[in-house]
C-alpha cells in the first residue's frame, strides 16, 4: 500500500491542478496586419517639459501642416493632465505663444534654419527658452530628418530685441 501512494503521488499535482474543464469561447476577429495608409495615427509632434530630473521630451499626435508651428502651440498650452500626474511642468510664461518661422531669412546654416519670436522676452527665463529651443528644433529635425541637436534655433526677443541662436542641449 506504501508503496501504490508513492507511485500515485507524483501524479497528484498533474491530476488535480483545480482548473475545471471550459469550452471553447469566441476570441474575435483574426490578426490583421499593418493598418492601410489612410486608417494609420497621425504622426506626433515632440516637446519639452520639466521634471525633478531635468528636461524630457513627450510626445503627442499631430495631423496638419506647419508642424513647427503646431509644437509650438502645444507646447504653449502646457503639460496635459497625464504629463502632470508625472510631474511634468513648464517654465513658459503666460502669453502670446511663440511662433516658428522655417524657410528663408531665418539664418539657414548648415544646421538648419528655423527662427522663433518670443513676445514675453524679457519674462522668459532661461529655462523656459531651453523649452522652445529644444520644441523647435525637434518638429524643424523631424522635417528635415536631422536630431534636434543638429537644428540651430534663432530666438527673437520682441520685448528687448536682443536675437540669439541656440542648439538644444538636452
Amino acid at each position: 500500500m506504501l508503496l501504490a501512494a508513492l507511485l500515485v503521488l507524483p501524479l497528484a499535482p498533474v491530476t488535480a491542478c483545480g482548473i475545471g474543464d471550459t469550452s471553447p469561447g469566441a476570441a474575435g476577429p483574426p490578426a490583421g496586419g499593418l493598418p492601410e495608409a489612410d486608417r494609420r495615427p497621425a504622426s506626433a509632434v515632440h516637446l519639452y517639459f520639466y521634471s525633478a530630473t531635468g528636461l524630457e521630451r513627450v510626445s503627442r499626435s499631430y495631423a496638419g501642416p506647419d508642424r513647427p508651428q503646431a509644437a509650438m502651440d502645444r507646447l504653449a498650452q502646457g503639460p496635459d493632465a497625464a504629463e502632470r500626474a508625472r510631474g511634468l511642468i513648464s517654465f513658459l510664461p503666460d502669453g502670446p505663444t511663440p511662433q516658428v518661422a522655417t524657410g528663408e531669412g531665418t539664418g539657414t546654416g548648415e544646421r538648419g534654419a528655423v527662427e522663433v519670436t518670443v513676445v514675453s522676452g524679457e519674462h522668459t527665463s532661461r529655462t523656459a527658452v531651453r523649452q522652445i529651443v529644444c520644441t523647435a528644433a525637434a518638429a524643424v529635425g523631424s522635417a528635415q530628418d536631422r536630431r534636434p541637436e543638429d537644428v540651430e534655433v534663432r530666438v527673437r526677443r520682441l520685448a528687448d530685441g536682443t536675437l540669439t541662436t541656440e542648439v538644444c542641449a538636452e
